[in-house]
């Protein structure tokens, strides 16, 4: 999880940000951005969980947290839905630090939609229907 460039990550490689703040931009809590933080914990991610349906143990372990959550998601596109949210979530922060943008939910939501959408032309047919039926399902 140490891949992104999170604001724990500037800090720790000594980058200084404008007013010294490495708070998570994504929601109010004054806690520090990490990937954890960015993707399961902020509270505007996990009100993007919550519309899919999908809900983390923060109490345990990453990979147990994330088989947990396979298991009570009991969807066969559960990789697919969490990469395109992670993904979008991951856009949002950006459009927000780096074009000023407006955080929304909205546009979040928005954009998996748009998402998933491209994504089920790489399925077969059999399984893009599938997958277009189980994302209509989400709205």
């Amino acid at each position: 999880m140490d891949r992104l460039n999170t604001r724990n990550i500037l800090r720790r490689k000594k980058q200084k940000l404008q007013g010294n703040n490495y708070n998570c931009v994504l929601c109010n809590s004054n806690i520090e951005e990490s990937a954890f933080h960015l993707f399961f914990s902020c509270l505007f991610s996990q009100t993007c969980w919550q519309h899919l349906g999908i809900s983390w143990n923060l109490t345990t372990e990453f990979f147990q947290m994330m088989q947990q959550a396979k298991i009570q998601h009991q969807n066969p596109f559960f990789m697919e839905t969490f990469i395109i949210a992670t993904w979008q979530i991951w856009k949002q922060r950006n459009n927000y630090i780096f074009d000023r943008g407006r955080l929304s939910f909205g546009s979040w939501k928005s954009s998996f939609y748009e998402e998933a959408t491209l994504h089920a032309h790489r399925l077969s047919d059999d399984k893009r229907a599938v997958f277009l039926s189980y994302i209509a399902s989400l709205d």
